[in-house]
């Protein structure tokens, strides 16, 4: 597999305005002493640092890497689900693993599990292989997903068999009845933030579904190429046309808009000998290799560059000339570097679908003055990943991207809408309808 970089060039040149976003930060910072906490989080978070490269994803569809693909599926589609995950090491743990139904929110429902599936809510993960001919030793688990009967957000957790108390993940998918319907537009937003921001005005029929107080038994969800870290949650309906059974969810205040950001910078460590536009170098170490990208430089107040073949954040495992990717492609210690005249107001941190887009201390930069650059390393496997740098202010409550990468309204990406309801009846939210669309600028 070869990147082809495919650029055009948009006169667009001004420096953006730190404003405030209009959705609220979502995002986690995770550091060492987190890896010691084992309580449940109702998110997607790795609770053990030798657990590595957790993918969840469906195997349908038509997407060009099925890794890519997001962790949503119906039931009347029943797309399988599959879980993959690498354990550092030469020795297999056993693990288990279980399903939550979760609320809108993330909260545990009171469903039982009796309710949700008909399989005993306990599975061993007995799906295992050794790496072959690598120089990180490490065990590669999958297991697929167990059908569920109800729609709603859900949560598999995966812990040390016998131990459920002893977590190693926790994974967010969502299961849909296609019960409603979504009519979805992008916008560009009214006012001083059009430059920056892209707004989704979303319709949704309700069809016959049963409601007496539609803003507390309809909400809308819309995630921004599958991230729940700057989603927008509970978004409750704008107008109402009963005589159509449409709600409606354009907003003129910025309630349904995001930051457009910027494309994603793209490196590949597909070739253990390096390769690929993005790398500089590659150095052979005792127990590992290590591949220096090339210097990036901050993109904020520069022209839009589209770059036509990203992934959204995403990344994919693949090493050339293998047949078996997950288990032969090898760990390299991959090197950032950020170019910048002097240290920016905040931590920086390099981030995307790989960190579980958590500012990781393992993807922290530190500043080096000799260099006027940010530096800094961590063991990825091999594959081509999409990245980003974000800065975490000094007291430590506030990211932002911007800094380094920019925002514009002509990025591409791609939006996830959920619809949630609860009707007269119901102990638990269900998943009615979803829908993804495209900037397509």
């Amino acid at each position: 597999m070869s990147i082809l970089k495919h650029y055009f060039y948009i006169s667009l040149y001004f420096l953006l305005p730190l404003q405030v976003y209009s959705q609220a930060d979502k995002w986690e910072r995770v550091t060492l002493s987190d890896y010691e906490n084992k309580k449940i989080r109702y998110s997607d978070f790795v609770y053990d640092p030798n657990v590595r490269t957790v993918q969840l994803y469906t195997l349908g569809g038509n997407t060009i890497n099925k890794q890519l693909n997001l962790p949503i599926t119906s039931l009347q589609k029943r797309v399988p689900i599959l879980l993959e995950f690498d354990v550092f090491g030469d020795d297999a743990d056993y693990y288990e693993a279980e399903l939550v139904h979760c609320n809108r929110d993330w909260t545990p429902s009171e469903l039982q599990p009796i309710e949700f599936m008909k399989d005993f809510n306990s599975f061993k993960l007995n799906d295992f292989d050794f790496s072959m001919n690598t120089r990180v030793p490490f065990v590669h688990f999958k297991f697929q997903l167990p059908s569920v009967q109800m729609s709603g957000n859900y949560i598999i957790k995966v812990y040390r068999e016998g131990k459920k108390q002893d977590l190693i993940i926790t994974k967010r998918f969502i299961v849909s009845e296609e019960s409603a319907s979504i009519g979805a537009s992008v916008e560009d937003r009214i006012g001083g933030q059009r430059r920056y921001q892209q707004q989704i005005n979303v319709l949704v029929n309700y069809r016959n579904l049963v409601s007496v107080n539609y803003k507390r038994d309809f909400s809308v969800c819309i995630l921004q190429n599958g991230r729940w870290d700057n989603a927008l949650e509970n978004l409750k309906p704008r107008f109402i046309r009963g005589h159509e059974n449409v709600l409606d969810y354009s907003y003129t205040n910025g309630e349904n808009s995001f930051m457009g950001s910027n494309e994603f910078r793209v490196f590949e460590t597909s070739s253990i000998n390096g390769g690929g536009p993005s790398n500089s170098s590659t150095d052979v170490l005792k127990n590992f290799n290590r591949v220096r990208l090339h210097s990036d430089l901050v993109r904020n107040g520069k022209a839009f560059n589209q770059q036509q073949n990203d992934y959204n954040g995403g990344y994919v495992i693949h090493s050339f000339g293998k047949q078996e990717p997950w288990l032969e492609s090898d760990y390299m210690e991959v090197v950032f570097n950020l170019k910048a005249d002097a240290p920016f107001q905040g931590t920086v941190y390099a981030y995307g679908a790989f960190s579980e887009w958590q500012l990781n201390d393992e993807y922290k930069l530190l500043y080096d003055a000799s260099k006027k650059a940010y530096v800094g390393s961590a063991l990825l496997k091999q594959g081509r990943y999409d990245y980003m740098y974000t800065v975490l202010d000094n007291s430590q409550t506030k990211r932002d991207d911007r800094i380094i990468e920019g925002s514009f309204n002509l990025t591409k990406n791609i939006y996830n809408i959920i619809v949630y309801y609860r009707g007269p009846g119901d102990r638990a939210d269900r998943v009615v309808a979803i829908k993804n669309i495209n900037t397509n600028r």
